[in-house]
Order: C-alpha cells, then sequence, then structure tokens
C-alpha cells in the first residue's frame, strides 16, 4: 500500500472551504441586516417568543463567527499543507536527481 498527496487536490480543497467561509460570512451580514430585534410585549402568545428572540440572536451571531473563525484557519491550513508536501516532492526529486552521476551528452555537428 503508498501513501500519496496530491498538492492541486488540496488547494482545491482548501478553496473550497474559502467558499464556506465567505459563504457564512455573507450569512451572518444578511442574519444582522435582515432579522431584527424583537421585544417582549405585553401578554399574549407572541410575548412567550419573543422572550426567547434576543438569546437566539445572540447564540447563533456567536455559532456564525465560530463557523467563520474555523473555516478560515482549515483553509488556510489546508493550502499550507498543500505547499509542504509539494515542497517536500521536490525536495525529494532533487535528491534522486543528485545521486545520478552527471552525463555528458556528445554534441552534434
Amino acid at each position: 500500500m503508498t501513501f500519496s498527496v496530491d498538492p492541486l487536490a488540496l488547494n482545491g480543497y482548501a478553496a473550497l472551504l474559502g467558499r464556506a467561509r465567505d459563504d457564512a460570512e455573507r450569512c451572518k451580514t444578511y442574519f444582522a441586516t435582515n432579522v431584527p430585534d424583537v421585544f417582549p410585549g405585553v401578554d399574549g402568545m407572541f410575548n412567550l417568543l419573543s422572550a426567547e428572540h434576543p438569546a437566539v440572536q445572540q447564540k447563533l451571531g456567536a455559532m456564525l463567527d465560530q463557523l467563520i473563525t474555523l473555516l478560515g484557519a482549515c483553509r488556510d491550513e489546508m493550502a499550507l499543507s498543500a505547499t509542504r508536501y509539494r515542497d517536500s516532492d521536490e525536495k525529494a526529486a532533487a535528491k534522486v536527481d543528485d545521486a545520478y552521476p552527471v552525463v555528458t551528452r556528445p554534441r552534434k555537428d
């Protein structure tokens, strides 16, 4: 069994993580812009629901902040992994190339 990594695929996945982070950022912006603050009234069914609204807003905002942070960090680390695998492959190839003797090629005149 062999192990191999495609750095281009890692970069592609990093790009997908970046898009997901951007989507979460847009979701937070939409949420902040379009979900109004609701304050409890005096009586009635709506009062029961509106009493929980500020807590739900706060929890959802915090969850979106955490999601944005996690997706951004995952994107950055995936891109870094791609770079490290690419560098490792290049160093290994250079080491193999250096192990072979230099061959002088005859000139064609």
